[in-house]
């Protein structure tokens, strides 16, 4: 992490901390787990198994004043392995901090992130493959302004920054710059139309030629019911440069919430940095879950998670998992979780891999 912009989020928090605010609450989690991991980067040839163990420290203080709000977390993710030839023991950390302002008739909001994580997850979940085990740092500059322009339509402009780089010669650092716009319009109370054009520029480190994305989108939410609401996409979306292609982009979103059983579906279908060229590839993500509350203080889901990306690099993996969530006592909680994940690679085979995680969970409210 940059020292600049560590003492940029150390400012926005003295902010935080300084806005007359009515109301500020701050919370401390912290959770405890071990983890039984079998074949972590997905190899076609099995290596065996790693137990990780882990403390997850989280801190939380929002402020909520007559116009402003603002967020700050800071957290980290301490990791030690029994095996570090297989999976190193690492440390991720992260700060977080968003501040917005609201007038009677617009809104404003700037947000910036710092984080680490392993890119043996990022990249599963992303791109479906798991090249190396690595540590992938992000940093994040955003701002997002909304303008009511009649009682019905709204107008959205929105900027951002990403910086993404590795610890490992095998990804390329990147720098990713966004614009967007949206215009969306209220059909009826229950239904919402929108139509979204944005621009991507692709810096990639080592002198590889930049990249540019072009896309636009059309789109509507709708709340069918009560408990049950829809939101759906479609557009288009061609990059230029480094890596040019052009696809059809897009995706739906059912949620359903009920008395007990509260069920999931999404399909996204976009274009994604590639980081071991940082070029755009075609991708896409299908998620599924079902949550039961078998009780007042006990949970259980079921999820299902595919992703695909398109391309000489290209893989399609998937995740399914079963947790079981238990509220012990007002602050305390545990987690049991079982996972089993599958790489499919265009060239390289097919690796396949299970996890069993316990957690204990505690969260002190603050005040």
């Amino acid at each position: 992490m940059s020292k600049a912009n560590t003492a940029s989020l150390c400012m926005a928090a003295a902010m935080c901390a300084g806005v007359g605010s009515v109301h500020a609450q701050y919370s401390v989690n912290i959770s405890t787990e071990v983890e039984q991991i079998e074949n972590p980067l997905l190899s076609p040839v099995n290596p065996g198994g790693v137990t990780v163990v882990r403390l997850v420290p989280t801190y939380t203080y929002e402020a909520q004043g007559d116009r402003t709000r603002s967020r700050f977390t800071a957290g980290a993710v301490i990791e030690r392995s029994s095996n570090t030839q297989r999976l190193a023991s690492r440390n991720y950390p992260s700060l977080g901090y968003t501040w917005g302002y609201t007038w009677p008739t617009a809104d404003i909001e700037l947000r910036g992130n710092l984080a680490e994580s392993a890119t043996r997850n990022t990249e599963l979940q992303d791109l479906g493959r798991v090249t190396v085990d690595g540590k992938e740092r992000t940093a994040v500059l955003g701002a997002t302004w909304n303008k009511d322009l009649t009682a019905r339509t709204r107008l959205t402009l929105g900027a951002e920054n990403n910086r993404v780089t590795y610890d490992t010669p095998l990804l390329v650092d990147y720098r990713e710059q966004e614009v967007f716009s949206r215009f969306s319009w209220e059909a009826t109370e229950r239904t919402t139309y929108y139509v979204e054009p944005a621009f991507s520029r692709l810096l990639p480190a080592g002198g590889i030629p930049d990249s540019r994305l072009n896309r636009w989108l059309v789109g509507s939410r709708a709340q069918l019911a009560p408990d049950l609401s829809l939101t759906a996409s479609l557009g288009h979306a061609r990059a230029t440069g480094f890596m040019p292609s052009s696809a059809t982009v897009g995706g739906v979103q059912l949620t359903h919430t009920g008395t007990r059983l509260t069920t999931e579906f999404e399909l996204q279908r976009g274009m994604e940095p590639l980081s071991s060229t940082s070029g755009y590839v075609r991708a896409e993500v299908l998620r599924v879950r079902l949550g039961y509350q078998l009780s007042e203080s006990a949970t259980i889901s079921a999820s299902y998670r595919r992703s695909e990306s398109i391309g000489p690099a290209g893989a399609t993996g998937t995740v399914l998992g079963l947790t079981l969530n238990n509220e012990l006592a007002s602050n305390w909680s545990s987690l049991l979780g079982v996972e089993d994940r599958k790489s499919n690679y265009v060239v390289g085979g097919t690796g396949t891999g299970w996890s069993v995680r316990a957690a204990l969970i505690y969260l002190f409210p603050g005040r």
